[in-house]
């Protein structure tokens, strides 16, 4: 398994699922204040936008939106949020981003590095991010904390995984900007599990008890400080 979500039917196909999820997400909002406050006036790419989460915030803010993603099917439902006919959606690989070098203000990736579990991959996605950012532009990472009730569901207590991926961001330039205490809220307890039994499974599904999750974020901030 290189890249969860290229291996994953359910981005593709049950991608509805996805959309149910990411409302779910951080049901207070706090990672689309923290964006509202660093996007304003930005040539922004959002890095896996997938249906468009955090769009409207970032559209709202920015000089110029792009979005990119794996799915064509998630594009869609992004592009049908758009409200600007200016944003621009690309479905690429971000192995090879096809953006020009230093074109980019502000990279916005959430929850997408963590999925290429293939360490060269990612490395290279992680190099592209760092190719079209401009001189003193910054790369934002939202990301999973370790030991939330969320991580709890999904075993990340029982290994390593997250506390890897987080420590592989630091080694990369990047500090820790931020930490957010949430949680996902869904509509009812069958929901919750409906969902997570189609992204990550029956036995994940099986944990939920709650259609309230807690949920830790962290997000993590690189500066572009080489001039080209």
């Amino acid at each position: 398994m290189k890249n969860l979500l290229k291996d994953s039917k359910a981005y593709y196909e049950d991608n509805d699922y996805y959309e149910i999820f990411s409302k779910a997400e951080d049901y207070e909002n706090k990672v689309s204040e923290y964006l509202d406050n660093v996007s304003k006036n930005k040539v922004v790419l959002d890095a896996g936008c997938g249906t468009g989460k955090f769009l409207k915030v970032l559209e709202n803010n920015a000089s110029k939106y792009i979005g990119i993603d794996l799915s064509q099917n998630q594009l869609s439902k992004a592009r049908l949020k758009s409200q600007n006919n200016k944003s621009k959606f690309i479905c690429s690989n971000l192995s090879k981003i096809p953006l020009n070098s230093n074109s980019i203000d502000l990279v916005i990736s959430s929850w997408v590095l963590g999925t290429i579990t293939n360490i060269d991959e990612r490395n290279m996605v992680l190099s592209e991010l760092k190719r079209i950012l401009k001189y003193d532009g910054q790369i934002i990472l939202i990301e999973n904390a370790n030991n939330s009730e969320f991580e709890k569901i999904r075993g990340r207590d029982k290994d390593n995984r997250t506390k890897d991926y987080n420590d592989w961001i630091l080694s990369n330039g990047f500090i820790l900007d931020k930490g957010i205490n949430t949680y996902f809220q869904f509509n009812t307890l069958d929901e919750a599990k409906e969902c997570f039994e189609v992204i990550y499974g029956d036995e994940i599904a099986s944990r939920i008890l709650d259609n309230k999750i807690e949920h830790m974020i962290n997000i993590y901030k690189y500066i572009n400080s080489e001039a080209s």
